[in-house]
């Protein structure tokens, strides 16, 4: 009777199993016991024996002390110049920042947040933290990083992951998800993912209902604010929200109420707070609430008691706060008594007035700041452009373009390309063209859309002239149009028999790898008709060698090209 004997392969792989666990046991013992564990470890060739793997390992056995977890961490990653796994990165990090140790792991979680997908890292995250608590600090930070960066869809996918896995999110990472829906305007979401919040337990805190009122403000709904101020759910931003929208309709009787409240409720209102009722004035025109507000304002020591003996200051900081109503009647006052202002308050009340979308007005002050020569930051001027871009605006607003650029500003390249892009939607191309010309020049390049719209409006046209020539400026820059573009023009060019130009314009989409089928067949055909068969044989060879062989019956059109 013969006896079993063990699988060879199987006893080796025992065998090195427990190789690793001793080297484990081994390596977590030295680094929780001594305080020269480099120098000990130093000894035991870890270069050759270490894997990601076994860093894992040593991890989680040395977790009880975070520090010595994260010094061996980063002292394999330098001395022995090994690579961590993704399960060994989330690991520390969890190891960390549920000990109170974030800042150290804050480039390493930024690092994984911007390399890895949200649906591996949420994994390996999860899979990291489970244990018995249903809260952790670890998931939390990543969701707060994720929201930091402006990824709310990330964020929600995140958070939508932890609640599958049973886990429950701090209420800091749930406010800064409320925060960044309501910064992008995504309130539908907001509102989803409060109920959300609050359906898993997490209780709102002073932050979560400054964002609610935040919210509930963009959403228009002022009414479930009040309601939730006559609940006794309060705080200053719910307050300044009511007292805005009041004052914005003219009812100063109920936003003088609501001020009263705040200070019976021990809530002190600030600038902002009175800037809301002074704004909301100055737009119905009510002279007795302006006095009254100023005169509190002033008592309080948030306005001078002679507020233009320090117009410049007084108009700035209502420019920032996007104030308009207030700024424009100080500035309307200084004008009147000839007191002159600083340059910087020209320029903060233009970025405000274009912010606000107050065309007339920001116009009316553009020219007030060109007939004067004042200067101003090019972040103004950006501004600017961008309330000039948008759909409906005045006709003049490439004049005013012109001029600026003609005077030496830069605009960048979003908002040039937004005011182009528009200009060519209204069909304006004498403006296009006129601006394409000052901007290519000056060797500005916008958004490729608007040279490829112009381009197709000179084909239609048949200037083709015109089309070679603004081409020719775009290769200047190194620039490209996309494709169809160059096959328009192409086409333009051979039907003018204009071959040279065309061979020179496909070598030029050949060396951006823009070419296709239908590049290679309009070239073939000008070739062919210009008796260059050679060439066009050529031509056709490299199409069928590149994989672009046309459709059947295109195929049979262009060989009967070389029969003619």
């Amino acid at each position: 009777m013969s006896l079993n004997r063990a699988n060879p392969t199987t006893s080796i792989k025992w065998r090195t199993q427990i190789k690793r666990n001793q080297l484990v046991s081994q390596i977590s013992s030295i680094l929780l016991q001594r305080n020269n564990w480099v120098s000990l470890l130093q000894n035991l060739n870890l270069s050759k024996k270490l894997t990601p793997s076994l860093l894992s390992q040593i991890l989680y056995k040395t977790q009880t002390n975070p520090q010595i977890s994260l010094n061996f961490f980063n002292w394999v990653q330098t001395n022995l110049k090994l690579k961590p796994d993704l399960k060994s990165q989330c690991h520390i990090i969890k190891i960390c920042v549920n000990s109170g140790l974030t800042q150290p792991v804050r480039p390493l979680l930024d690092y994984l947040v911007k390399t890895q997908p949200v649906s591996v890292l949420g994994e390996a995250m999860i899979d990291s933290c489970r244990g018995k608590s249903l809260k952790s600090d670890a998931l939390s930070s990543v969701l707060e990083c994720y929201s930091h960066k402006g990824l709310f869809m990330e964020s929600l996918e995140m958070f939508k992951k932890m609640r599958g896995s049973g886990f429950i999110a701090s209420s800091s990472a749930c406010n800064a998800i409320l925060e960044v829906l309501q910064r992008e305007n995504e309130i539908g979401l907001a509102w989803c993912f409060y109920c959300a919040m609050i359906k898993d337990g997490v209780l709102p805190d002073k932050l979560t209902w400054s964002l609610i009122a935040q919210i509930l403000r963009k959403d228009g709904n002022f009414e479930r604010i009040v309601k939730f101020l006559d609940m006794g759910v309060y705080n200053s931003v719910m307050y300044n929200a009511v007292i805005d929208c009041c004052s914005k309709r003219g009812d100063f009787e109920a936003a003088f109420e609501r001020l009263n409240q705040m200070r019976e409720r021990k809530l002190d209102p600030g600038f902002s707070t009175y800037s809301f009722l002074l704004d909301g004035a100055c737009k119905h025109g009510n002279d007795d609430v302006i006095e009254r507000v100023m005169d509190i304002m002033a008592e309080k020591g948030l306005l001078p008691k002679c507020p233009l003996s320090q117009c410049d200051s007084v108009i700035q900081k209502f420019s920032d706060l996007l104030k308009m109503n207030v700024a424009t009647m100080f500035y309307k006052r200084a004008c009147d008594e000839k007191i002159g202002l600083q340059d910087a308050t020209y320029g903060c009340m233009l970025k405000a007035l274009s912010k606000e979308g107050r065309v007339k007005e920001a116009i009316g002050l553009y020219r007030v700041i060109s007939e004067k020569g004042i200067r101003v930051k090019d972040s103004t001027y950006h501004a600017f452009v961008d309330l000039l871009s948008e759909e409906g605006q005045y006709e003049e607003g490439y004049v005013i373009l012109l001029d600026m650029m003609k005077s030496g500003f830069r605009p960048c390249t979003a908002g040039l390309s937004k005011f182009i892009s528009s200009q060519c939607r209204k069909r304006r191309w004498s403006e296009v063209e006129e601006l394409l010309d000052v901007v290519l020049e000056k060797g500005l390049l916008p958004d490729s859309s608007c040279c490829c719209s112009l381009v197709k409006h000179y084909c239609s046209r048949i200037q083709i002239d015109k089309a070679v020539a603004l081409h020719n400026k775009t290769e200047k820059l190194q620039a490209s149009l996309d494709v169809a573009t160059y096959n328009i023009l192409l086409d333009g060019l051979v039907k003018k028999g204009r071959i040279e130009d065309t061979v020179r314009v496909f070598d030029y989409m050949e060396g951006l790898k823009l070419v296709n089928s239908e590049s290679f067949t309009i070239t073939i055909r000008g070739l062919c008709r210009a008796k260059e068969m050679r060439k066009a044989m050529k031509l056709h060879d490299d199409m069928l060698d590149m994989g672009l062989k046309p459709d059947k019956p295109a195929y049979k059109r262009l060989i009967l090209e070389f029969k003619q």
